[in-house]
Protein backbone atom coordinates (compact mmCIF):
# COMPACT_ATOMS: atom_id res chain seq x y z
CA UNK A 1 0.00 0.00 0.00
CA UNK A 2 2.75 2.51 0.85
CA UNK A 3 4.22 1.69 -2.67
CA UNK A 4 1.33 2.58 -4.30
CA UNK A 5 0.70 5.39 -2.32
CA UNK A 6 4.51 6.77 -3.29
CA UNK A 7 4.28 6.07 -6.93
CA UNK A 8 0.67 7.64 -7.62
CA UNK A 9 2.09 10.90 -5.79
CA UNK A 10 4.97 10.64 -8.43
CA UNK A 11 2.92 9.89 -11.15
CA UNK A 12 -0.01 13.13 -10.43
CA UNK A 13 2.73 15.74 -10.77
CA UNK A 14 4.18 13.80 -13.98
CA UNK A 15 1.58 16.50 -15.99
CA UNK A 16 0.91 18.99 -13.70
CA UNK A 17 -1.55 20.56 -16.44
CA UNK A 18 -3.85 16.95 -15.99
CA UNK A 19 -3.28 17.30 -12.25
CA UNK A 20 -4.48 20.67 -11.76
CA UNK A 21 -7.48 20.70 -14.29
CA UNK A 22 -9.12 17.45 -12.16
CA UNK A 23 -8.49 19.07 -8.56
CA UNK A 24 -9.94 22.16 -9.76
CA UNK A 25 -13.16 20.08 -10.58
CA UNK A 26 -13.05 18.56 -7.33
CA UNK A 27 -12.16 21.88 -5.58
CA UNK A 28 -15.62 24.02 -7.22
CA UNK A 29 -17.61 21.17 -6.88
CA UNK A 30 -16.82 21.27 -2.74
CA UNK A 31 -16.79 24.94 -2.47
CA UNK A 32 -20.49 25.41 -4.48
CA UNK A 33 -21.73 22.43 -3.28
CA UNK A 34 -20.80 24.30 0.43
CA UNK A 35 -21.72 27.56 0.20
CA UNK A 36 -24.92 26.72 -1.78
CA UNK A 37 -25.83 24.51 1.06
CA UNK A 38 -24.80 26.85 3.63
CA UNK A 39 -27.20 29.74 2.23
CA UNK A 40 -30.35 27.46 2.25
CA UNK A 41 -29.91 26.33 6.02
CA UNK A 42 -28.37 29.99 7.04
CA UNK A 43 -31.85 30.94 5.64
CA UNK A 44 -33.97 28.28 7.36
CA UNK A 45 -31.97 28.68 10.67
CA UNK A 46 -33.02 32.68 10.59
CA UNK A 47 -36.63 31.89 9.90
CA UNK A 48 -37.01 29.15 12.35
CA UNK A 49 -34.68 31.13 14.87
CA UNK A 50 -37.23 33.77 14.83
CA UNK A 51 -40.68 32.45 14.40
CA UNK A 52 -39.59 30.02 17.21
CA UNK A 53 -38.10 32.42 19.69
CA UNK A 54 -40.91 35.12 19.07
CA UNK A 55 -43.39 32.82 20.84
CA UNK A 56 -43.83 29.29 20.19
CA UNK A 57 -40.66 27.79 21.28
CA UNK A 58 -39.28 24.63 20.14
CA UNK A 59 -41.36 22.15 22.37
CA UNK A 60 -44.32 22.49 24.73
CA UNK A 61 -46.10 20.90 27.14
CA UNK A 62 -50.06 20.82 27.77
CA UNK A 63 -52.87 18.61 29.69
CA UNK A 64 -53.59 16.03 27.69
CA UNK A 65 -56.35 17.02 25.09
CA UNK A 66 -55.19 20.93 25.43
CA UNK A 67 -53.95 21.55 21.72
CA UNK A 68 -56.98 20.50 19.84
CA UNK A 69 -59.76 22.86 21.54
CA UNK A 70 -57.42 25.07 23.42
CA UNK A 71 -59.60 26.42 25.68
CA UNK A 72 -59.56 27.04 29.48
CA UNK A 73 -60.82 23.48 30.65
CA UNK A 74 -58.13 22.15 29.40
CA UNK A 75 -55.58 24.03 32.24
CA UNK A 76 -53.01 22.45 34.39
CA UNK A 77 -51.04 23.42 37.73
CA UNK A 78 -47.39 23.46 37.38
CA UNK A 79 -46.62 21.15 40.23
CA UNK A 80 -43.18 19.98 41.68
CA UNK A 81 -42.81 16.47 40.49
CA UNK A 82 -43.88 18.04 36.68
CA UNK A 83 -41.06 20.94 37.07
CA UNK A 84 -38.75 18.32 38.56
CA UNK A 85 -39.06 16.04 36.08
CA UNK A 86 -38.70 18.20 32.93
CA UNK A 87 -35.95 20.02 34.49
CA UNK A 88 -34.50 16.97 35.28
CA UNK A 89 -34.16 15.76 31.25
CA UNK A 90 -31.15 16.41 29.80
CA UNK A 91 -30.84 19.25 26.87
CA UNK A 92 -33.95 20.90 28.61
CA UNK A 93 -32.18 24.93 29.77
CA UNK A 94 -35.32 26.09 31.33
CA UNK A 95 -39.29 26.18 31.41
CA UNK A 96 -41.82 29.30 30.87
CA UNK A 97 -45.10 29.04 32.06
CA UNK A 98 -47.97 30.29 30.51
CA UNK A 99 -51.59 31.14 30.87
CA UNK A 100 -53.53 31.34 27.14
CA UNK A 101 -56.46 32.33 26.11
CA UNK A 102 -58.62 34.52 23.40
CA UNK A 103 -60.68 37.93 24.11
CA UNK A 104 -62.02 40.42 22.79
CA UNK A 105 -59.94 43.72 22.62
CA UNK A 106 -61.79 47.01 22.36
CA UNK A 107 -60.76 50.69 22.24
CA UNK A 108 -63.20 53.35 21.82
CA UNK A 109 -65.36 51.98 18.76
CA UNK A 110 -63.03 49.46 17.68
CA UNK A 111 -62.78 45.91 18.48
CA UNK A 112 -61.26 42.77 17.42
CA UNK A 113 -60.31 39.29 18.62
CA UNK A 114 -56.68 39.14 20.22
CA UNK A 115 -55.05 36.09 21.80
CA UNK A 116 -53.97 36.95 25.66
CA UNK A 117 -50.53 35.63 26.89
CA UNK A 118 -50.24 35.50 30.47
CA UNK A 119 -46.68 35.47 31.04
CA UNK A 120 -43.60 35.33 33.64
CA UNK A 121 -42.06 38.37 32.57
CA UNK A 122 -38.72 37.46 33.62
CA UNK A 123 -38.52 33.89 31.72
CA UNK A 124 -40.41 35.29 29.39
CA UNK A 125 -37.86 37.72 28.26
CA UNK A 126 -34.92 35.36 28.82
CA UNK A 127 -36.67 33.17 25.81
CA UNK A 128 -38.45 35.17 23.38
CA UNK A 129 -35.96 38.79 24.05
CA UNK A 130 -39.50 41.02 23.97
CA UNK A 131 -37.01 44.44 25.22
CA UNK A 132 -35.44 43.54 21.86
CA UNK A 133 -38.50 43.81 20.05
CA UNK A 134 -39.96 46.87 22.51
CA UNK A 135 -40.69 50.13 20.01
CA UNK A 136 -41.80 52.21 22.80
CA UNK A 137 -43.20 51.97 26.58
CA UNK A 138 -41.66 49.64 28.53
CA UNK A 139 -41.77 45.51 29.30
CA UNK A 140 -44.38 44.59 32.11
CA UNK A 141 -42.50 43.49 35.59
CA UNK A 142 -43.68 40.77 38.55
CA UNK A 143 -47.27 41.54 39.33
CA UNK A 144 -47.33 44.64 36.63
CA UNK A 145 -51.36 45.17 36.38
CA UNK A 146 -50.67 46.64 32.53
CA UNK A 147 -50.27 45.12 29.03
CA UNK A 148 -48.29 44.97 26.33
CA UNK A 149 -49.29 44.71 23.11
CA UNK A 150 -48.33 43.85 19.37
CA UNK A 151 -47.41 46.74 17.13
CA UNK A 152 -50.34 45.83 14.57
CA UNK A 153 -52.79 45.23 17.52
CA UNK A 154 -51.81 48.67 18.75
CA UNK A 155 -52.13 50.48 15.52
CA UNK A 156 -55.45 49.06 14.30
CA UNK A 157 -56.82 49.93 17.86
CA UNK A 158 -55.32 52.97 17.94
CA UNK A 159 -53.54 52.54 20.99
CA UNK A 160 -49.83 54.14 22.29
CA UNK A 161 -48.46 53.63 25.52
CA UNK A 162 -50.77 55.00 28.50
CA UNK A 163 -53.68 54.02 27.09
CA UNK A 164 -55.79 51.44 28.17
CA UNK A 165 -57.24 48.44 26.73
CA UNK A 166 -60.41 46.65 27.64
CA UNK A 167 -60.64 43.01 27.42
CA UNK A 168 -63.81 40.88 27.20
CA UNK A 169 -63.37 36.87 27.45
CA UNK A 170 -64.86 33.37 28.80
CA UNK A 171 -62.78 32.70 31.65
CA UNK A 172 -62.58 29.00 33.58
CA UNK A 173 -65.47 26.98 33.80
CA UNK A 174 -67.67 29.26 31.64
CA UNK A 175 -67.40 32.43 34.04
CA UNK A 176 -67.50 36.05 32.56
CA UNK A 177 -63.89 37.42 32.37
CA UNK A 178 -63.82 41.17 32.03
CA UNK A 179 -60.97 43.83 32.73
CA UNK A 180 -59.11 47.07 32.08
CA UNK A 181 -55.56 46.82 31.32
CA UNK A 182 -52.94 50.18 30.77
CA UNK A 183 -50.93 50.00 27.87
CA UNK A 184 -47.20 49.59 29.24
CA UNK A 185 -45.53 49.14 26.22
CA UNK A 186 -45.76 48.20 22.21
CA UNK A 187 -43.25 45.14 20.40
CA UNK A 188 -42.79 44.13 16.90
CA UNK A 189 -43.65 40.71 16.31
CA UNK A 190 -41.48 39.38 12.90
CA UNK A 191 -44.57 37.27 12.36
CA UNK A 192 -47.27 38.84 10.85
CA UNK A 193 -50.11 36.99 12.09
CA UNK A 194 -48.71 37.28 15.59
CA UNK A 195 -48.15 40.96 15.40
CA UNK A 196 -51.52 41.70 14.46
CA UNK A 197 -52.85 39.84 17.92
CA UNK A 198 -50.81 39.41 20.63
CA UNK A 199 -51.55 40.55 24.46
CA UNK A 200 -49.59 40.62 27.04
CA UNK A 201 -50.84 40.44 30.73
CA UNK A 202 -48.63 39.42 33.56
CA UNK A 203 -49.12 35.62 34.65
CA UNK A 204 -50.71 36.18 38.11
CA UNK A 205 -53.03 39.08 36.59
CA UNK A 206 -53.97 36.89 33.48
CA UNK A 207 -55.37 34.42 36.29
CA UNK A 208 -57.55 36.71 38.21
CA UNK A 209 -58.98 38.36 34.73
CA UNK A 210 -59.76 33.96 33.57
CA UNK A 211 -60.77 33.13 37.58
CA UNK A 212 -58.27 29.94 36.92
CA UNK A 213 -55.97 30.47 40.16
CA UNK A 214 -52.60 28.67 40.20
CA UNK A 215 -53.45 27.30 36.45
CA UNK A 216 -51.53 27.29 33.52
CA UNK A 217 -52.00 26.30 29.71
CA UNK A 218 -49.20 25.38 28.52
CA UNK A 219 -45.29 24.84 29.61
CA UNK A 220 -42.58 26.13 26.53
CA UNK A 221 -39.54 24.39 26.95
CA UNK A 222 -36.09 25.82 26.62
CA UNK A 223 -33.25 23.84 25.04
CA UNK A 224 -29.58 23.88 24.94
CA UNK A 225 -29.26 22.23 21.43
CA UNK A 226 -32.20 22.53 19.54
CA UNK A 227 -30.38 20.17 16.71
CA UNK A 228 -31.28 17.41 19.72
CA UNK A 229 -35.05 18.55 19.60
CA UNK A 230 -36.95 14.92 18.63
CA UNK A 231 -34.30 13.13 21.23
CA UNK A 232 -35.28 15.63 24.07
CA UNK A 233 -39.33 15.11 23.34
CA UNK A 234 -39.04 10.86 23.64
CA UNK A 235 -37.14 11.58 26.78
CA UNK A 236 -39.80 13.60 28.19
CA UNK A 237 -42.10 11.22 26.95
CA UNK A 238 -40.77 8.40 29.03
CA UNK A 239 -40.45 10.76 32.07
CA UNK A 240 -44.14 12.55 32.59
CA UNK A 241 -47.27 10.86 32.83
CA UNK A 242 -48.90 11.20 29.47
CA UNK A 243 -51.97 10.24 30.69
CA UNK A 244 -52.50 13.94 32.19
CA UNK A 245 -49.91 15.72 29.71
CA UNK A 246 -48.62 15.93 25.98
CA UNK A 247 -45.39 16.74 24.81
CA UNK A 248 -45.56 18.19 21.33
CA UNK A 249 -42.88 19.88 19.20
CA UNK A 250 -42.82 22.83 17.22
CA UNK A 251 -43.48 20.34 14.03
CA UNK A 252 -46.93 19.32 15.29
CA UNK A 253 -47.76 22.55 16.76
CA UNK A 254 -46.77 24.86 13.44
CA UNK A 255 -47.66 21.87 10.90
CA UNK A 256 -48.12 24.57 7.89
CA UNK A 257 -44.35 25.96 8.63
CA UNK A 258 -43.50 22.41 9.16
CA UNK A 259 -44.68 21.54 5.86
CA UNK A 260 -43.34 24.44 4.15
CA UNK A 261 -39.61 23.65 6.06
CA UNK A 262 -39.86 20.18 4.21
CA UNK A 263 -40.98 20.89 0.96
CA UNK A 264 -38.24 23.43 0.53
CA UNK A 265 -35.52 20.98 2.04
CA UNK A 266 -36.47 18.25 -0.62
CA UNK A 267 -36.42 21.13 -3.42
CA UNK A 268 -33.18 22.33 -1.86
CA UNK A 269 -31.36 18.87 -2.38
CA UNK A 270 -33.22 18.03 -6.12
CA UNK A 271 -31.38 21.59 -6.76
CA UNK A 272 -27.93 19.73 -5.22
CA UNK A 273 -28.67 16.44 -6.56
CA UNK A 274 -28.63 18.28 -10.06
CA UNK A 275 -25.37 19.81 -9.14
CA UNK A 276 -23.96 16.41 -8.17
CA UNK A 277 -24.94 14.92 -11.51
CA UNK A 278 -23.25 17.99 -13.46
CA UNK A 279 -20.33 17.70 -11.35
CA UNK A 280 -20.07 14.04 -11.58
CA UNK A 281 -20.07 14.13 -15.55
CA UNK A 282 -17.65 16.96 -15.19
CA UNK A 283 -15.41 14.72 -13.30
CA UNK A 284 -16.31 11.41 -15.30
CA UNK A 285 -14.67 13.57 -18.42
CA UNK A 286 -12.15 14.50 -16.78
CA UNK A 287 -10.85 10.80 -15.61
CA UNK A 288 -11.53 9.35 -18.75
CA UNK A 289 -9.74 12.10 -20.49
CA UNK A 290 -6.65 11.33 -18.34
CA UNK A 291 -7.02 7.40 -18.69
CA UNK A 292 -7.12 7.70 -22.53
CA UNK A 293 -4.40 9.55 -22.66
CA UNK A 294 -2.37 7.16 -21.32
CA UNK A 295 -3.57 4.07 -22.74
CA UNK A 296 0.13 3.69 -24.49
CA UNK A 297 1.46 4.13 -21.15
CA UNK A 298 -0.52 1.42 -19.68
CA UNK A 299 0.27 -0.86 -22.13
CA UNK A 300 4.10 -0.79 -22.03
CA UNK A 301 3.64 -1.16 -18.26
CA UNK A 302 1.76 -4.61 -18.38
CA UNK A 303 4.06 -5.47 -21.55
CA UNK A 304 7.66 -4.90 -19.10
CA UNK A 305 5.85 -7.05 -16.04
CA UNK A 306 3.47 -5.03 -13.95
CA UNK A 307 0.99 -6.92 -12.65
CA UNK A 308 -2.88 -5.03 -13.18
CA UNK A 309 -4.21 -5.14 -9.98
CA UNK A 310 -0.92 -3.29 -8.97
CA UNK A 311 -1.38 -0.51 -11.90
CA UNK A 312 -4.92 -0.04 -10.63
CA UNK A 313 -3.83 0.35 -7.29
CA UNK A 314 -1.79 2.82 -8.12
CA UNK A 315 -4.56 4.60 -10.64
CA UNK A 316 -6.85 4.09 -7.58
CA UNK A 317 -4.15 6.15 -5.46
CA UNK A 318 -3.79 9.14 -8.36
CA UNK A 319 -7.17 9.66 -8.00
CA UNK A 320 -7.65 9.45 -4.35
CA UNK A 321 -4.79 12.05 -3.73
CA UNK A 322 -6.24 14.26 -6.51
CA UNK A 323 -9.61 14.11 -4.74
CA UNK A 324 -8.80 14.52 -1.58
CA UNK A 325 -6.32 17.90 -2.43
CA UNK A 326 -9.77 19.34 -4.31
CA UNK A 327 -11.98 18.64 -1.71
CA UNK A 328 -9.86 19.74 1.45
CA UNK A 329 -8.98 22.87 -0.54
CA UNK A 330 -12.63 23.48 -1.45
CA UNK A 331 -13.31 23.28 2.07
CA UNK A 332 -10.61 25.63 3.51
CA UNK A 333 -11.97 28.17 0.61
CA UNK A 334 -15.47 27.93 1.63
CA UNK A 335 -14.80 28.78 5.55
CA UNK A 336 -13.68 31.68 5.33
CA UNK A 337 -17.17 32.69 3.00
CA UNK A 338 -19.35 30.78 5.63
CA UNK A 339 -17.53 32.53 8.75
CA UNK A 340 -17.80 36.39 6.79
CA UNK A 341 -21.68 35.77 5.91
CA UNK A 342 -22.08 33.90 8.99
CA UNK A 343 -21.33 37.88 10.69
CA UNK A 344 -22.13 40.13 8.31
CA UNK A 345 -25.27 38.93 6.92
CA UNK A 346 -26.72 40.47 3.40
CA UNK A 347 -29.38 42.77 4.69
CA UNK A 348 -32.24 43.41 2.33
CA UNK A 349 -34.82 46.55 1.74
CA UNK A 350 -37.34 48.04 -0.02
CA UNK A 351 -40.08 45.10 -1.59
CA UNK A 352 -38.37 42.25 -1.10
CA UNK A 353 -37.86 42.77 2.76
CA UNK A 354 -41.35 43.55 2.97
CA UNK A 355 -42.18 39.85 1.23
CA UNK A 356 -39.67 38.62 4.05
CA UNK A 357 -40.98 40.26 6.83
CA UNK A 358 -44.55 38.72 5.62
CA UNK A 359 -43.33 35.29 6.33
CA UNK A 360 -42.21 35.45 9.38
CA UNK A 361 -38.37 36.67 8.54
CA UNK A 362 -35.92 38.88 8.76
CA UNK A 363 -34.46 40.96 5.73
CA UNK A 364 -31.28 39.00 6.31
CA UNK A 365 -29.66 36.09 4.66
CA UNK A 366 -26.67 34.38 6.55
CA UNK A 367 -24.72 31.10 5.89
CA UNK A 368 -25.23 28.63 8.75
CA UNK A 369 -22.24 27.59 11.05
CA UNK A 370 -22.81 23.64 11.33
CA UNK A 371 -20.16 21.14 10.62
CA UNK A 372 -22.34 18.39 9.61
CA UNK A 373 -24.11 19.81 6.25
CA UNK A 374 -19.95 21.16 5.39
CA UNK A 375 -18.36 17.68 6.06
CA UNK A 376 -21.24 16.24 4.23
CA UNK A 377 -20.59 17.53 1.06
CA UNK A 378 -17.12 17.48 1.01
CA UNK A 379 -17.90 13.68 1.60
CA UNK A 380 -20.58 13.31 -1.24
CA UNK A 381 -18.47 15.34 -3.81
CA UNK A 382 -15.34 12.77 -2.90
CA UNK A 383 -17.90 9.94 -3.17
CA UNK A 384 -18.70 10.82 -6.73
CA UNK A 385 -14.61 10.72 -7.90
CA UNK A 386 -14.65 7.30 -5.97
CA UNK A 387 -17.56 6.19 -8.12
CA UNK A 388 -15.28 7.65 -11.32
CA UNK A 389 -12.34 5.97 -10.63
CA UNK A 390 -13.98 2.38 -12.00
CA UNK A 391 -13.49 3.87 -14.79
CA UNK A 392 -9.85 3.33 -15.39
CA UNK A 393 -9.68 0.50 -13.45
CA UNK A 394 -11.91 -1.25 -15.41
CA UNK A 395 -10.06 0.05 -18.49
CA UNK A 396 -6.47 -1.49 -17.13
CA UNK A 397 -8.20 -4.74 -16.69
CA UNK A 398 -9.68 -5.20 -19.67
CA UNK A 399 -7.00 -3.80 -21.74
CA UNK A 400 -5.33 -5.41 -24.70
CA UNK A 401 -2.34 -4.76 -25.23
CA UNK A 402 -1.43 -5.32 -29.25
CA UNK A 403 -4.12 -2.46 -29.69
CA UNK A 404 -2.78 -0.42 -26.63
CA UNK A 405 0.78 -0.73 -27.99
CA UNK A 406 0.00 0.47 -31.40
Amino acid sequence: MQEYLKIGWRNIWRNKRRTLITTASVFFAVFLAITMRGFHQGMWNTLLESVLHSYSGYLQVHAKGYWNDRTLDYGMALNDTLERQILGTPNVKGIIPRLESFALASSGDKTKGVMVAGIDPVLENRFTRLDEKLRSGKMLTDDDAGTVLSERLARFLGLKVGDTLTLLSQGYQGVTAAGIFPVRGIVKLPSPEWDNQMVYIELNHARRLYSADSMITSLVIDLDRPRLLERTAARLDGKIDLRRYEVMTWKQMLVELYQQWQIDTASAILILGLLYLIIGFGIFGTVMMMTTERIREFGIMIAVGMRREKLAGILTAELFYITFIGAITGLIFSLPIILYFRYHPISFSADYAKMMEIYGMEPVMTLAWQADYIINQALAVAAITVIAVFYPVLSVWKLRLNKALR
